[in-house]
């Protein structure tokens, strides 16, 4: 066994043309990545039969493992399985169960079959099968002159079962270790800070891989080592975990599938409380957020969308005062509109969010990226102003998951 390296290889016009957004790639790298298997390059061509063949010479010529999707489909502009066939010299074999579960499968859904969909239940003849349960077009393994190409459909759905499911079991017993690795979240630290502030006590374990990644106002600390048993890989994870954590723990808040929503759901879930929100510029963001995660209905109690001065002051109880001394956006209003959230909505706690998304509307002295975000339970509030950019969408976004932050270190606080 050895280490292997990769170039993932993903078909279709619509990726060139950026009417689609190529996830495939990034997914896949990411479940090779936790078994070791590094990805040197990424390729992304149109469905032009001669760029296929060139992309596949020049990938078997540098690495170990192929990824290629996308063209399984039975329209004509699906050529991958035609351009394989002639890549390696072989026939189309015909698989009758294939073609008998699609027959049966277009009569449940009431479609007429036609011949073009016979075609899915053809492929190349030095191809391995590998099930897709969610589509038509099934996954194929062909090993040639020792490297391993896998070929998937480019649905998202369908290219990562076929990837979880099937081809990462297969590269796992051809690597020469797994890696094991946890990743760290943090939000409010900008990279270059949390690197000057993680890199001393990292250095203290030369074997760890660390890459920071870095995403709209939060930074995820991905750290990777050869794994040796899982009670060892789970005692250094816990340690470098707890060790980051401390440095800085109102920004350094979960790992791995902690996400703040999560994260949030198991601190209530914990608590038996219930949380409410009441948004103005994020529009209801934060709401979609917290319910993102099943079993949210066991702490979500409401969420108030109070865009305009008008639904603040009936729905919440905001003064009318208040809002022509302070304006919407102020630390007054978001302490109005936390006190209206508790009492209408019974919950334990209470998130509040108004502000300047912009990219218009700021003022000297409350230009755009300006917001007041609270939190608060029957005992206490806490607001707080951030100052973030020019772009709309980002600021929503920031302030949603800023929100959750507070929320977390308010109920962290009363655990205690």
């Amino acid at each position: 066994m050895k280490h292997l390296n990769a170039i993932t290889i993903s078909i279709g016009d619509e990726l060139l043309s950026g009417k689609t957004l190529d996830s495939n790639n990034a997914f896949i790298s990411k479940q090779l990545d936790v078994i070791g298997v590094s990805v040197i390059k990424k390729i992304i061509i149109g469905d032009i039969a001669q760029d296929i063949k060139d992309s596949l010479d020049w990938a078997f010529a540098q690495a170990d493992v192929i990824t290629l999707t996308g063209g399984l489909g039975p329209t004509h502009d699906d050529i991958t399985k035609s351009v394989l066939c002639d890549y390696f010299d072989v026939g189309l074999k015909l698989y009758p169960d294939l073609l008998e579960n699609l027959k049966d499968r277009f009569a449940r859904r009431g479609f007429k079959f036609s011949e073009s969909n016979a075609s899915q239940a053809e492929y190349p003849d030095n191809a391995a099968l590998l099930e897709n349960p969610f589509g038509t077009a099934q996954g194929m393994y062909i090993e040639h002159d020792g490297k391993h190409l896998f070929v998937m459909a480019g649905v998202p759905r369908e290219m990562e079962v076929v990837t979880t499911g099937q081809i990462i079991p297969i590269l796992s017993q051809l690597t020469q270790a797994s890696i094991s690795k946890v990743d760290i979240h943090s939000i409010g630290v900008p990279e270059s800070t949390l690197y000057e502030l993680s890199k001393p006590v990292l250095d203290e374990y030369p074997d760890l891989k660390i890459a920071y990644l870095p995403k709209q106002g939060m930074v995820t600390i991905r750290v990777s080592f050869q794994s040796k048993s899982p009670d060892e890989d789970q005692k250094l994870k816990d340690e470098i975990y707890g060790r980051i954590r401390d440095l800085k723990p109102k920004n350094i808040y979960g790992r791995n599938e902690e996400v703040l929503p999560v994260l949030i759901g198991k601190l209530l879930k914990e608590k038996h409380a219930t949380v409410a929100t009441a948004e103005s510029c994020t529009g209801g963001l934060v709401a979609s957020l917290i319910t993102d995660i099943s079993g949210s209905s066991d702490y979500f109690q409401t969420g108030f969308v109070t865009y305009a001065n008008e639904t603040k002051m009936s729905m919440l109880g905001v003064q009318k005062r208040t809002l022509i001394e302070h304006g919407a956006v102020s630390e007054e209003t978001v302490s109005e509109m936390l006190s209206g959230t508790l009492r209408k909505s019974g919950a334990d706690y209470a998130v509040a969010i108004s502000g300047v998304a912009g990219p218009t509307g700021g003022t000297e002295e409350k230009p755009v990226g300006t917001v007041y975000i609270g939190v608060a339970d029957m005992g206490h509030q806490n607001i707080k102003r951030f100052q973030f950019g020019k772009n709309r969408i980002l600021n929503k976004e920031m302030s949603a998951y800023s929100s959750l932050n507070l929320l977390r270190l308010l109920i962290e606080d009363t655990n205690q």
